[in-house]
């Protein structure tokens, strides 16, 4: 019998509804399933935790037997139970040849960090990427740059020194749009050109300067962990085209600063003040003093206004919501969420307190929860 390639194609596309691990199991089924699988575009490996064994013998057996010649996604993530003697970053190499456009690696098992190939920091058709945990960023020497690049993870990377800092400080990524950067090592990472950058999630919390900062004044969304260093620096650059801005205190006295950054904001029409991750937030060090002058995005744009989780109406806390909420003319919602550990008396006593403050925008709902 005589298979067409849309025939052949139609039970590619079936495989990938199910699992990689599923789609490999089908060779036994008949001789036209053997290698159908071999020719999927997209592969997942991970691990899982409830397993003792790893994923990894599979992940290396099979993709010996891939033959596409074109893998559009190649997922790998690998715990604790992976062998700490193979080689895990050979079929990234493997993938960029393959022309990938969508990759996550994520490796967490307990030997040391590993180094990725230095192939695909230049690699061309690169459209996402997601690196996680035991990953040694080891930049190479000559310039990086992913012209395609529209989605970038680094999530708690490790840098091999500090040329391979520099070195990232001068990465290429004149398409990405959305970035989010977590770093819990204390270190910094920078990606210059981003003109078309949208959404930029930050968890970094030391610089060697305003570089990263910098970076990110054309952005529309911008998430910030609030450490008092990146507060600081945000605080003096202007962002021209910020419309969302949710900011996560973080051992911070971020009252005064957050202002000056409103200040350098005037397009923000909403702002988040996000408590959520932060286990005290009544331990925070506060301190408000009311501003000289009016931020312009309270008088021309602000018109949603969030606390999120936690507050606690302490006098600074209170201080704070007052101005907005007496300086926004343009706003249509404000919500504020209590701290949950508050008795039935503390709530009544927040809520009442909130709910006396005088809006200039007479049209705005407040609403507490």
């Amino acid at each position: 019998m005589k298979y067409t390639v849309a025939s052949h194609l139609a039970l590619c596309f079936i495989l990938l509804l199910v699992s990689t691990k599923d789609a490999v199991a089908t060779t036994v089924l008949s001789k036209r399933w053997r290698f159908i699988w071999t020719m999927m575009p997209r592969l997942e490996y991970k691990d899982d935790k409830k397993s003792k064994q790893s994923i990894w013998l599979f992940l290396d057996q099979s993709l010996q037997l891939h033959k596409a010649p074109v893998l559009h996604s190649l997922c790998i993530k690998l715990g604790s139970q992976c062998p700490v003697d193979v080689e895990v970053g050979k079929w990234v190499a493997k993938a960029v040849d393959r022309f990938v456009r969508k990759l996550k690696f994520k490796l967490l098992w307990s030997a040391d960090p590993i180094s990725l190939p230095k192939s695909l920091y230049t690699c061309e058709t690169l459209v996402k990427l997601k690196i996680s945990d035991k990953v040694l960023t080891d930049f190479p020497s000559s310039p990086a740059c992913l012209p395609s690049l529209k989605k970038l993870n680094l999530i708690n990377v490790v840098y091999k020194d500090d040329a391979s800092l520099i070195r990232f400080l001068v990465i290429d990524t004149p398409a990405v749009k959305y970035i989010h950067l977590t770093n819990c090592s204390k270190q910094y990472c920078l990606i210059k050109n981003m003109p078309c950058l949208d959404r930029a999630y930050i968890s970094v919390h030391t610089y060697a300067d305003d570089k990263l900062p910098r970076s990110l004044s054309s952005v529309l969304f911008l998430e910030l962990d609030l450490a008092d260093e990146m507060l600081l620096r945000c605080s003096a650059i202007n962002f021209s085209r910020l419309t969302e801005l949710i900011i996560c205190p973080d051992e911070s006295d971020w009252l005064e600063p957050l202002m000056l950054l409103l200040g350098k904001s005037p397009k923000l029409k909403k702002l988040s003040v996000d408590y959520g991750p932060t286990e005290n937030p009544e331990d925070l060090p506060l301190s408000w003093n009311e501003p000289s002058s009016v931020p312009g995005c309270l008088s021309s744009h602000l018109e949603i206004f969030e606390w999120v989780e936690k507050y606690g109406g302490r006098v600074e806390e209170l201080g704070f919501v007052t101005y907005i909420l007496a300086n926004s003319k343009c706003l249509k919602r404000a919500t504020i969420s209590l701290r949950s550990a508050f008795n039935l008396e503390q709530k009544q006593k927040v809520m009442k307190e909130l709910d006396s403050i005088p809006r200039v925008s007479k049209s705005s709902q407040l609403l507490l929860k």
